[in-house]
């Protein structure tokens, strides 16, 4: 007969959870898994994995790397044996491993009693971590650094053997005629010459093998054996050495037994928890709550764990008033399944183990019972009927009304009017027990008993007539259909079948038995809409919300990011304006008008971005001669000249500014035409001598622009009549971008390529007004 964890698929779960275990440790532990029959040590156990959860959904697993079971080395290290290298480095793991537990819980700001606890029971050794460090490497081998007569020794040898090799390479060289093979080969760890058996009297030394045809022997030259025996003398004081380091170590690990066997016990404990805790955050569970003299069952939005996520349905099952819940429905509408969650659930909290479900409370149950599916047996010769009746038989005498009893389905297997009997028979002692049930069933005789009785709460799983499928919905205090006729239309069952079995049924159905079914598939098509109108309202709700988010923060990226290119431009030009009082302040003798300069300022502020309201369009045609005001300077003046992009020239009391048709309001027209006519100004500049260039070669395009642009005003300013421009010949990019320049430049007169002397294609030499 199958175990509780085999009929709830239990044991499914367990090698799910060992998946994330760091050792078999841990799995080993996990495998043990059973029922709590203490509540403080369940509550424990429960809240060491609720810290587990919450420390992994903040930084990640705990690392546990490197964690394995030294038990047998340990043993070995006590019984005063030589534990290898490798064996050593499983120790220095998991010292390593301690460490890496105390700083992870160190690093984490969540409160956690229990494991801090643990990790504080952890041993560190520093001392022994150092020393196989140092006396091992990685490899399993001990290091030349792990004693200074190791070191001595390993230096000694190599200088033996090299001199061994060297003398060797030079007998091949020199004995090539006689040797089988022109290299040096090995035989008994020993360097060897492969000579043909015709030279053997012509080459002493030791003999140590012959080839199988007995034409060449592989001898030691007598030069090199004293050196190999030398050699051997330090390979074997080597070896003692090394087993005396091993020796030393193992006793320091000896010395720490016990030390040793607490750090497995706590480890293997942390992997325990940690696996759980890994898997319960993986499957969105929820800590449950187990109260030892529990009244009620409550799982909301309970997910049954080996189901699909994207598939599994999710289900509140709740017994709060009541012992007992009876599930009606479709055949294929999940029933089982609900019954299954339920139950799996239950064990899994009373195991210690996080539940996939929303909220989880239920009673410390004594122990679960479960008869599901085809329990037939065919060694015992026993019937479909006969298996189920027996597995009742057992749980009724051994049930309390502290136990939880699931059964599939309760009655079936026979007559129809004997089994509705029997059913309600052993509800009703259940009942009279006090035991929680869960029960599913089809009779109709089942749903009548269930409304006679208050400790029953009824359920349905949903079904969509409209789509013609299940929806695995279970609604609480409700009853449902069987449609046992409209699925065998879905699954393909004749027409012509269909019909007469829809007429067999309504004949034996009462008035009121009809009545009833058509209130209750109205009654579940309302509920279905209602839950789709839910959903649809959710979905819409938070869509809406989601929405408003993104406007939100779009608006407020759009704003930043507009305020930050104006405060950025702003600064610039202020900048410039800066740079223009300086130039301003050492050009006395220039021919520049102080309104000239004014203006230039004026346009900077123009390209200002201020945060201002809308300016109102000018509808008036401006003319010359119309007087108008300017807003910004709360000035009037006549304009001069209209240019052109609705630019226009304004005299203000004999100063002349440019500005934008939409920066003055228009008072009235001329009253007096008057041509105004330009003054000529006749720039004085001043007689220069030398040669004024620069040299822009190597710079970057767009700072040699710059660079080029600030030197022409500064010669100007200064009066030069001509000046030298250095671009290089290059690419090309420089000069041409040069030339372009010196094209929109209104006081270049003309510009040429340099002569033979004066750069070549590589200047531009620029000539002023």
């Amino acid at each position: 007969m199958k175990t509780i964890y085999e009929t709830l698929e239990m044991n499914e779960i367990k090698h799910q959870i060992q998946n994330y275990c760091a050792s078999s440790l841990g799995k080993k532990k996990i495998e043990k898994l059973e029922l709590f029959d203490d509540i403080d040590d369940l509550n424990e156990a429960l809240d060491k994995v609720d810290e587990a959860m919450k420390l992994v959904s903040i930084q990640g697993r705990m690392p546990l790397g490197g964690l394995s079971d030294i038990s047998l080395y340990l043993e070995k290290a006590n019984r005063d044996g030589i534990l290898q290298g490798e064996e050593l480095l499983k120790f220095l793991n998991h010292l390593e491993c301690i460490q890496n537990v105390k700083n992870y819980l160190l690093s984490s700001e969540v409160e956690t009693i229990y494991l801090q606890e643990l990790s504080d029971g952890l041993v560190e050794h520093p001392h022994l971590m150092n020393e196989i460090r140092r006396c091992i490497l990685p490899d399993g081998q001990v290091s030349d650094q792990a004693s200074p007569t190791l070191s001595h020794l390993r230096k000694q040898m190599r200088q033996i053997q090299s001199q061994i090799r060297l003398k060797m390479d030079s007998l091949v060289k020199d004995s090539q005629e006689m040797l089988s093979i022109d290299q040096i080969t090995t035989k008994n760890d020993r360097l060897v010459l492969p000579v043909k058996a015709g030279y053997k009297s012509q080459v002493s030394g030791l003999i140590h093998a012959q080839s199988a045809t007995g034409q060449t022997l592989y001898i030691e030259p007598e030069v090199v054996v004293g050196m190999n025996n030398q050699l051997s003398v330090y390979q074997s004081e080597e070896n003692e050495e090394i087993a005396r380091i091993l020796y030393e170590l193992s006793q320091i690990v000896k010395g720490h037994y016990y030390h040793f066997r607490f750090n497995l016990e706590i480890l293997e404990e942390l992997d325990f928890i940690f696996a759980k805790a890994q898997y319960g955050y993986l499957h969105h569970c929820c800590r449950p709550t187990v109260e030892e003299n529990g009244e009620q069952v409550t799982l909301k939005e309970a997910r049954h764990p080996l189901i699909d996520e994207k598939k599994v349905v999710a289900n509140d099952i709740i017994l709060s008033q009541h012992r007992m819940l009876l599930i009606s429905g479709s055949n294929t509408g999940g029933k089982t399944v609900t019954l299954k969650t339920a139950g799996l659930l239950s064990l899994m909290a009373i195991c210690g183990m996080p539940v996939p479900c929303l909220e989880a409370c239920i009673p410390l149950f004594d122990n679960i019972y479960a008869d599901l599916g085809d329990e037939q047996s065919i060694e015992q010769s026993l019937s479909t009927f006969s298996s189920h009746m027996m597995k009742i038989i057992d749980i009724l005498k051994h049930a309390t009304d502290k136990s939880l009893v699931i059964l599939d389905e309760v009655g079936s297997g026979t007559d129809p009017q004997e089994g509705e009997s029997l059913a309600e028979a052993i509800l009703t002692r259940f009942i009279e027990m006090g035991t929680f049930v869960l029960a599913s069933t089809h009779y109709g005789k089942l749903k009548t008993f269930a409304k006679e009785h208050p400790e029953i709460l009824m359920a349905a799983v949903s079904f969509d007539l409209e789509a013609m499928r299940p929806t695995y919905h279970l609604k609480l205090d409700s009853v449902g259909q069987s449609y046992a006729i409209e699925i065998a239309q879905l699954l393909g069952l004749d027409q012509q079948m269909i019909e007469q079995a829809q007429n067999l049924k309504l004949a034996s159905m009462s008035e009121h038995e009809r009545l009833m079914e058509v209130l209750e598939k109205k009654e579940e098509q309302l509920s279905l809409q209602q839950m789709q109108l839910d959903d649809l309202m959710a979905q819409n709700q938070k869509l809406e919300k989601q929405y408003r988010h993104q406007i939100h923060q779009l608006d407020q990226q759009k704003n930043e990011l507009l305020q930050k290119a104006k405060d950025e431009a702003n600064s610039l030009l202020e900048e410039a304006k800066e740079n223009i009082d300086l130039i301003v302040a050492s050009m006395q003798s220039t021919s520049l008008k102080q309104h000239e300069i004014i203006q230039a300022k004026h346009d900077l502020d123009q390209m200002k971005f201020m945060n201002q309201e809308q300016v109102v369009k000018q509808e008036h045609v401006l003319k010359v001669g119309d007087h108008v005001k300017v807003t910004k300077m709360n000035r009037e003046g006549d304009i001069i000249e209209v240019l052109k992009n609705h630019m226009i020239m304004v005299s203000l009391a004999g100063l002349n500014v440019k500005l934008h048709e939409d920066e003055v309001v228009f008072m009235h027209p001329q009253t007096k035409v008057k041509k105004v006519k330009k003054a000529s100004v006749k720039k004085t500049t001043m007689n220069k001598t030398g040669t004024y260039e620069i040299n822009v070669i190597g710079k970057r395009y767009e700072e040699a622009m710059a660079l080029v642009d600030k030197f022409l005003d500064d010669a100007i300013v200064l009066g030069y009549p001509h000046v030298r421009v250095v671009h290089g010949m290059g690419t090309g990019a420089l000069r041409k971008g040069i030339r372009k320049m010196l094209d929109k430049n209104k006081h270049v007169v003309s510009y040429r390529d340099g002569g033979p002397n004066e750069g070549g294609l590589g200047a531009t030499l620029v000539y002023f007004e």
